[in-house]
């Protein structure tokens, strides 16, 4: 499977079009374009940033190895990151209001957690 496909496979696997996932990498969507109709290859830093987004290697991204995978580890922290994301894009389209009422419930939610150990 070739760069641009597995990039194109990659991207819609995790729901993403290609202008969340330039945006993500600070790029303009007609890049991502690019490199899915293997008009543009990417430099080694945007390798390793979209590597990081979806959870995989560089190595697999540049068909080197058909083992998508990362240690559990750095997967867990894309998964948290992914999350943490997802929350702010969402937090920042809340009013004044709704921004102060979500603080108090994650305030809530660290004495929770607190008290579960």
């Amino acid at each position: 499977m070739s760069f641009a496909t597995r990039l194109k496979t990659l991207r819609a696997e995790h729901h993403m079009t290609q202008k969340e996932l330039a945006s993500r990498m600070n790029l303009a969507r007609t890049t991502i374009t690019g490199y899915e109709t293997k008009n543009r290859q990417p430099s080694h830093e945007k390798l390793a940033d979209m590597a990081s987004i979806f959870g995989v290697t560089v190595d697999y991204l540049l068909e080197d190895t058909d083992n998508p995978l990362l240690s559990s580890s750095v997967l867990q922290t894309q998964h948290e990151r992914l999350l943490d994301d997802k929350v702010m894009k969402l937090y920042r389209q809340l009013s004044l209001h709704s921004k102060e009422e979500t603080l108090r419930y994650l305030q809530l939610l660290e004495l929770w957690e607190k008290n579960q150990d």
